[in-house]
Formats: structure tokens, sequence, C-alpha cells
């Protein structure tokens, strides 16, 4: 199963202060992950403890590099689909300009005119700007290019063909509140983007200072978010996780052991003592709340489902049922594989 990049809530935190806390506390108040890690050096292993500590702190500052590297890897998908959805939604504004009634039209082309070329081109002055477009397609809320453009901002915009005025009033405040989601979304880009629609956006006015029109300003816009375009990264870490496998075999090696993927044929669920501690390192960094280490979780899993499926019909479509990723591990067989193989083959221990 492909584990997929999302926001990890403890990313952020330094490992010092968990170590040193680690350090501190008696062993019966350790979390579960981290005790039961340290028991797989201690008791399984027979490492001492002057051994087994640093073991286990270089493995949790593995982790926690792990760690965050799957919440930027999140992030940056997260701008690169609100960079890319703002662009879409200027490039369809830029069309439904040119579609607007003449009289609207010539009215927000002036408007805009206006507005760009006695402000300063800046964040603030984009964010007005990105207003007085909204709120302008609003003044004829029920003409078929102003609902396309609350639609592409507000996907579930009503489409009715005949509205009364009551609906026209509800429609401009869809207009306000669409122009006040357009503004915080690109507040929330990255400077590079907003630099780049800054500079395109002066270049346009220095070139056609009188000339052009809302739908110019639109595309302006739209290839300037297109100027640092990038392919959108993959959801999957699995590469991320390899990297920290990798690392923890390293340490294992440094302190005279054999890092292994070794399976008994006689148990599917069995996993090598080097398996068991990388998943547990790595789960008391990214999901500490996880309970998959805590007995038999195929065997609860199937009686959740049951549960879940004796539901009523109604009830099943709004609670959610059990998932896989509730019990799979974070580090799968294939993250060990891909990372072992590029360790020693050779090497005289004994594998564990």
């Amino acid at each position: 199963m492909s584990r997929r990049a999302r926001a990890v809530p403890f990313a952020r935190m330094r490992p010092g202060p968990h170590l040193r806390q680690l350090a501190n506390l008696p062993m019966a108040d350790w979390p579960r992950h981290p005790r039961m890690a340290r028991g797989i050096l201690v008791d399984e292993l027979e490492l001492p403890d002057k051994t087994a500590w640093p073991l286990l702190q270089s493995s949790i500052a593995a982790a926690h590099a792990c760690a965050e590297k799957i919440n930027q890897r999140a992030q940056d998908i997260f701008q690169i689909r609100r960079r890319e959805g703002l662009r879409k939604i200027f490039v369809r504004m830029a069309k439904c300009a040119t579609r607007l009634p003449a009289s609207r039209r010539h009215a927000l082309d002036r408007k805009v005119r206006t507005h760009l070329c006695r402000m300063t081109i800046d964040s603030e002055s984009i964010e007005t700007l990105i207003e007085s477009l909204i709120i302008g397609f609003g003044k004829r809320p029920t003409t078929e290019p102003s609902l396309t453009v609350l639609r592409a901002v507000l996907p579930r915009a009503p489409s009715a063909n005949i509205l009364d005025k009551t609906d026209k009033v509800r429609l401009r405040r869809n207009f306000a509140e669409a122009a006040s989601l357009m503004k915080e979304d690109f507040s929330g880009l990255p400077a590079i983007d907003q630099r780049n629609v800054e500079t395109a956006l002066t270049t346009l006015i220095e070139g056609q200072r009188d000339t052009f029109g809302t739908a110019d300003v639109c595309t302006t816009i739209s290839s300037g978010l297109a100027s640092n375009s990038k392919g959108e990264s993959s959801w999957s870490v699995a590469d991320l996780i390899t990297d920290y496998v990798v690392a923890v075999a390293k340490n294992w090696r440094q302190h005279g052991l054999r890092p292994s993927r070794a399976r008994d044929p006689d148990s599917a669920a069995y996993r090598s003592r080097f398996h068991r501690f990388a998943d547990l390192v790595l789960t008391s960094v990214v999901e500490p709340w996880s309970k998959r280490h805590a007995g038999d979780q195929h065997e609860a899993l199937a009686k959740l489902r049951k549960a879940h499926a004796r539901l009523p019909q109604e009830i099943r479509t709004i609670v959610r049922g059990p998932r896989r990723t509730d019990i799979e591990w974070l580090v799968a067989d294939e993250h060990l594989k891909r990372a072992l193989a590029t360790g020693s083959k050779n090497d005289p221990q004994n594998t564990v």
C-alpha cells in the first residue's frame, strides 16, 4: 500500500526537547512506541543501556527528519495546487470578461485601468484588484459569464436560469464571499509567485497603459502564476521512508547490529526485530496516537468492518468505515528491501 504525503503535526517540534524529556522520565512513563522500541534493543537484543540509548536517540532524530520531509512535501503539493487553481480561475475570468454585456465590460475595463494606473503594483493592490474584479462580475449576477466566474471560485454556487430579486441579493453575497476567498488564496501564495504576478502586471501597464482591459489583466495574472509552474510532486512518500530506513540501518551497523528483513514461513505476521524497531520509532514521531502495534489489529479491523456493514445504509454513507492505513505499518517490506539493498551484503553479523 502506497503512503501519501500529508501534514505531520509533530514535524515542527524539535527532537532535542523530546529526547531530553524521555531521558528524564522513568521507563514506565514513556509513550508506548519508544518504550517498545527500546524493549527490542534491551530485552531482545540484550544491548546495555549505554549502547541502546544512543541508538534510540539517533533513530528518533532520523524519524523526525523523515517527518519534516513528509510534511514539507505535503505543503509543496498544497501550494502547487493552490497556485494552479488560481491560474485556472483567472483563465476562466479572462474568457468570461469578453462575454460580458458591452456596457458592463467597458465599465469594468475602465475601473481596472484606473485602479492599476493610480496605484503601486504590490500584493495589497493586487488583492484590491481581485476584489474589484469579482465584485465587478457581481454587478450583473444573473448573466452567464458572471455565474460561470462564481462557479469557478465557489463550485457549489447556484446555477439557476431564472432568479428573482431575493436570489440576486444572495448571489451578490456569494460574490463577496468569492472575493474574500480569492484574496485569501493569493495572499497565501509563496512570495516568488506574488512577485511574478506583480512583474507581469507592471510590464502590461508600461506597454499598454491606456488600451488594456479586464481580459488582458486576467490573462497576465494567469501567465504570472504559470511562470513558476512545476509539475505536481508525487503524493507518495515511499522514497522518504526508504531514506529513513537507510539511516536507521546505518545506525544499527555502527553499533554492531545487522539489520534484516527476516521472515518466518510459519507465521505471515512475523517481522524482523529491525523492521519492528524502525516502524515503532517512525510511528512514535509521525503517528504517536496509532494503535497498530497494540494487539492484533487485523482481527480488530475485521470486527469493525462487520459492525460497519450492519449499520443502516443512510448511516454507512456518513460514518467512515475502517481503512487499511489504520493497521498497515508505515515501514512496509518494500521499503526495507530497497533500503537494505544499499547496505553491505557481506556483513558478518548474524541476522537479527
